[in-house]
């Protein structure tokens, strides 16, 4: 009996040893416990398999003590900044890094936190946002500022920000008919497009914002000494709205509102 049982330890160990590596997902001591997956040793193609099957996508390279590691992000993942560097085409380390470090922003619940964004570079945001879902809508100048709206796959919630040299500088959350331009003219709430956000656009840059909030060219008339573009919206009260602007070397030096009758 001692002998058949030997047998068939014997038998499952050889099986044991024969069966492939399986990669370990988290808790590998040699990184503080956190990122595994099994990447060290592997070659750089495999790894990069390895992490694109588990969710991640490439990130961006940094450099380490004059070590370059590539950077990978999964925002839903426990570790959502991993990176590995190699040498001669093989993977000699790998380590969790900070979500900054690759641009990431994690949500709980699979929402993203909008407030995350603030102080991004703005390819990274875009990046988040649509990691998480949302695409593009289109851009509107608000309050003087030029705002990227984004809107969730299900159409139910809308995130803008705007930028400066490249990094965003403000967050803000929206209503998804906002985003798609629905203004609530005439008291409904929503924005109303302000004529003094036009100046200093181009022309074509002012003619789609007036045309994103609803306006359809009117007419071209000369007054106060100026050739103005009349721009006219019939959804709100009193006969609706009319906006003008006037421009030089194909940009807009100054806007305002005119009565309606202007643009008829």
């Amino acid at each position: 009996m001692n002998k058949l049982l030997a047998a068939a330890f014997a038998a499952v160990s050889a099986i044991t040893l024969a069966a492939p590596a399986i990669a370990q997902p988290y808790g590998d001591a040699r990184h503080g416990g956190g990122y595994g997956y099994g990447l060290e040793g592997m070659g750089v193609k495999d790894a990069q398999v390895q992490l694109s099957n588990a969710g991640y996508t490439k990130a961006r390279n940094i450099k380490i003590n004059g070590r370059q590691f590539d950077l990978w992000a999964n925002p839903r993942a426990r570790d959502a900044c991993v990176g590995f560097t190699s040498v001669s085409g093989r993977v000699t380390e790998a380590r969790t890094f900070n979500n900054t470090d690759c641009g990431v922003v994690t949500g709980g619940g699979g929402r993203l936190d909008a407030n995350q964004l603030h102080g991004m570079r703005v390819d990274d945001a875009k990046w988040n946002l649509q990691q998480y879902g949302y695409s593009h809508e289109r851009n509107v100048r608000i309050d003087g500022k030029q705002w990227d709206l984004w809107v969730s796959s299900r159409g139910r919630e809308c995130i803008g920000f705007t930028s400066r040299s490249g990094i965003v500088s403000g967050v803000q959350t929206y209503r998804a008919s906002e985003c798609a331009g629905d203004y609530g003219h005439g008291g409904g709430g929503g924005w109303r497009l302000d004529p003094r956000d036009l100046p200093g656009l181009s022309v074509d840059q002012a003619k789609r914002a007036l045309s994103d909030a609803g306006f359809d060219k009117a007419r071209n008339i000369h007054i106060r000494g100026k050739q103005w573009d009349l721009w006219y919206d019939d959804r709100g009260r009193d006969g609706g709205r009319c906006i003008g602007f006037t421009s030089i070397s194909g940009r807009v030096t100054d806007a305002d509102d005119f009565s309606p009758r202007d643009c008829y």
